[in-house]
């Protein structure tokens, strides 16, 4: 595989006779941000970088044609009276293919449109107008090259406020919270699955991690909005995050890429749908085996992951005031970790069988209408299901002779075995409007889901990690689960609704948002109030001040429902939310933000001293923090940004223990990341991340705990909970892109490198059982190395 790849590379750079200057076209699509409207008469102008420049205008269906560039990199500037000038420093166009650019342009205040000699600029899809200031936006290309994202669009976030990706897990946490405390919307449907492998037995790491690989290849994501609070209140409610993905709709021209890496293989088309005239597509397939990479990375023991992931998305444009999409998301996983992968762990750390798959589908409509000057009204129709099932067992390698065959190790299957599943469908209708005080939006959002959950342990199971309230006989220095403890079904539908409305006001430096929401949990059986305000001060064309206050509502896990009937009635989280922001442009490439934050939590889920698997509301907390982010706008050739977050979140569960600090809390976080753009093949961009280790608990070591006539066995006792602190966490992602062009086809070659120097990981560290010591958690380098086919017509 290493010299096939070699190979190519070698051809890409050296075969020149084949290489011919071609040409390509962009195609500009402007809308009003507010209205939603087509603007005509808009300026649109590319610049190459030999400063060579194209200019066309809009019509009156907003849309600009620039055709016959030639290939390369070009910066596109957005220009129409009254609006917010629009420049994207770096946009490829590509031989035989017309690439569409979807900009938005915000209207300017009325102080800086008196200010004629300033010329103020934004993003081509900006962010909310009156959200906050760590609110942010990554496109479809810098999602597709951020180095470390190894292929994945949830990796590929690193560098955005408050947000910490380690690399090894794709999911990340965000200001102290941990991955599952994010919201996630897919072209604004709720889609929480969309994380291949996260677990629900093994060890503790892989089950709190969040999942290690998305379904989602960074090119099917047109645009990733993030928000790390303070959000509108047409969202539900997380203590984490909100983060919107908006899946790709094609392109004007067809296109088909084919990706080889050590992985396996991707195949992307967008285009023409080829069956209706205003219907354009975008389909993507792939299929991944793990087990050869985590071979190559000299880590067997991690088992042999399997995806398939597809998606299919159409966009049909019913005339000037109507579109209808549809989206289609099927993805599947089979995990199996045996007894090869058993011995293959140092010194047997982790002895653990897993039998593990998952289906999960996304079917969902949306159609989207135009009315009168301004308004616009949505209305989506989904349906979701997940089907899951997980096994865990042990393998005892080393109650035989070394070198003993797989076959002949003694193990036992299936200790423990869980079944998830998971059905609903949703009714999501909203509306928004311009009005004289600003702009009005509402909604109402339906969900019914049905959860069939099964948990059974096969028999009496020896656990030697456990807590000093955990029940067990006096003197036993570890826990036996009982089938009676452990044992448990749920089989439930509910009807979820909610409802909101908000208002905005704009005044010539300030503007206002308030909104309030209700949601009525059906499985609580209660009904949550959340205000929402969010408040902008503009000190002048290049500073901003901003604020934000409101109440969030975090349901509790399905999991953590199932795993007791009276976990059932379990309450949502309540998060009091408050932050001030400041953004200041500095000069035309650097840009500096500021945001502070503190959250009030109350209600948090908590499991009762003393018991297996029985929960409550009995928790509260405090969550504290920092971001700063100084980030270069591209210009010659080189872009990037620091990011720094402070992070307090302490932990009160009033079990009479004392406060600790959160699990996915890190006070300090420094993450330094650029890229370089070389000619207009070569790209390079590199990434280096500091932060301080995560909470651990004291414990204590027990050993020899059976006894005399059993394996010599330790267990650790968890005495006070995140009393210590790991190691602090170092890594640095590299990524090298290099392009092509030859007569029939785009050739791209990567090289993409996760965690480069090795050495201390993002998790906690793990206990050994046979041998009695805490292990760090160590990684290796993951390199990532493939091919892009690319064919354009």
């Amino acid at each position: 595989m290493h010299s096939f790849v070699a190979a190519a590379i070698l051809a890409a750079s050296s075969v020149t006779a084949w290489a011919q200057e071609r040409e390509g076209s962009l195609e500009a699509r402007v809308i009003q941000s507010e209205k939603q409207r087509p603007m005509a008469e808009v300026s649109v102008t590319l610049v190459s970088r030999d400063g060579t420049r194209y200019e066309a205008r809009t019509d009156a269906q907003g849309q600009a044609l620039l055709d016959r560039l030639p290939e390369g990199l070009y910066t596109v500037l957005v220009d129409a009276t009254g609006h917010l000038a629009v420049e994207e420093p770096s946009v490829r166009v590509v031989a035989n293919r017309t690439i569409p650019l979807d900009v938005a342009l915000q209207p300017l205040p009325e102080d800086i449109v008196e200010l004629e000699e300033m010329r103020v600029t934004g993003r081509a899809i900006p962010t909310g107008r009156f959200g906050t200031v760590s609110e942010s936006f990554l496109n479809r290309e810098e999602l597709r090259v951020a180095p470390g994202a190894g292929g994945d669009v949830l990796r590929a976030l690193d560098g955005l406020p408050g947000q910490l990706s380690t690399g090894e897990f794709a999911s990340f946490s965000v200001r102290g919270r941990g991955p599952r405390d994010n919201l996630i919307l897919v072209d604004d449907m709720p889609f929480d699955k969309i994380v291949h492998f996260d677990q629900s037995v093994g060890e503790r790491e892989d089950i709190d991690g969040g999942g290690r690989y998305s379904i989602f290849a960074p090119e099917t994501i047109a645009g990733a909005t993030f928000s790390p609070g303070g959000w509108t209140a047409a969202y539900g409610g997380r203590s984490g995050s909100l983060l919107r993905l908006d899946v790709a709709s094609g392109s004007p021209t067809p296109r088909s890429t084919l990706r080889f890496d050590l992985a396996g293989l991707e195949f992307l088309h967008e285009g023409p749908s080829g069956f209706h005239r205003d219907t354009s597509l975008m389909f993507t397939a792939r299929q991944f085996d793990f087990g050869q990479v985590f071979e190559i990375a000299e880590e067997e023991d991690q088992g042999t992951p399997e995806l398939t992931d597809v998606i299919l998305k159409t966009t049909t444009s019913l005339g000037s005031r109507d579109t209808l999409e549809f989206l289609a998301i099927y993805a599947t996983e089979d995990y199996v970790r045996d007894v090869e992968n058993a011995i293959a762990s140092e010194n047997f750390e982790d002895f653990s069988l897993i039998d593990a798959s998952q289906d999960v589908l996304l079917l969902g409509a949306s159609w989207r209408r135009l009315f009168g000057d301004s308004g616009r009204w949505t209305n989506q129709v989904y349906y979701r299901s997940s089907d899951k099932t997980s096994s865990e067992g042990e393998a005892f390698p080393d109650l035989v002779p070394p070198g003993t065959p797989a076959q002949d190790v003694p193990v036992r299957e299936d200790i423990l075995s869980i079944d998830e599943k998971e059905t609903e469908i949703g009714w999501r209708s909203d509306v928004s409007l311009l009005n004289r005080f600003g702009s009005f939006s509402a909604g109402l959002h339906l969900s019914d889901v049905s959860l069939e959950y099964a948990t059974t342990l096969s028999g009496p199971w020896d656990r030697l990690i456990y807590r000093s309230e955990d029940p067990r006989p006096q003197g036993r220095n570890y826990v036996t689960l009982l089938p009676e403890d452990i044992d448990s079904r749920l089989d439930e539908g509910k009807l979820s609704w909610a409802v909101y409305a908000e208002q905005t006001w704009e005044q010539e430096r300030w503007d206002l948002r308030a909104g309030l929401r209700f949601d009525q949990d059906g499985f609580s059986g209660e009904g949550y109030v959340s205000p929402r305000f969010a408040f902008n001060y503009r000190l002048g064309p290049d500073a901003r001040l901003s604020t934000s206050a409101g109440l969030f509502h975090q349901s509790p896990r399905y999991f953590d429902r199932a795993a007791d009937p009276s976990n059932l009635r379990l309450s949502n989280e309540r998060i009091a939310h408050l932050s001030a922001g400041f953004t200041h442009r500095i000069n035309d490439r650097w840009n500096l933000l500021v945001e502070a934050y503190a959250q009030k939590l109350d209600d948090l889920v908590t499991e009762d001293v003393g018991t297996l698997g029985t929960l409550s509301n009995d928790g509260e907390g405090t969550n504290l923090g920092l971001d700063v982010v100084l980030a270069r706008r591209f210009a010659n050739g080189l872009s990037g940004n620091i990011t720094y977050s402070y992070n307090d979140l302490r932990i009160d569960d009033n079990d009479g223990l004392g406060k600790y600090d959160g699990d996915e809390s890190r006070p300090h976080f420094v993450s330094v990341g650029g890229s370089w753009e070389i000619g207009k093949r070569w790209l390079l961009s590199t990434r280096v991340k500091w932060a301080s280790g995560l909470p651990e608990d004291d414990f204590i070591v027990h050993d020899d705990v059976f006894g005399a006539g059993g394996p010599l066995r330790y267990s650790k006792e968890l005495t006070t909970r995140n009393a210590l602190r790991a190691d602090d966490y170092f890594a640095v992602n590299l990524r090298v892109d290099y392009r092509r062009s030859f007569r029939w086809f785009e050739l791209v070659t990567f090289l993409d490198i996760i965690n480069m120097v090795g050495g201390r990981g993002a998790g906690p560290s793990e206990f050994n059982p046979r041998t009695g010591l805490n292990v760090p958690d160590e990684e290796e380098a993951l390199p990532l190395i493939g091919l892009i086919l690319e064919k354009n017509w």
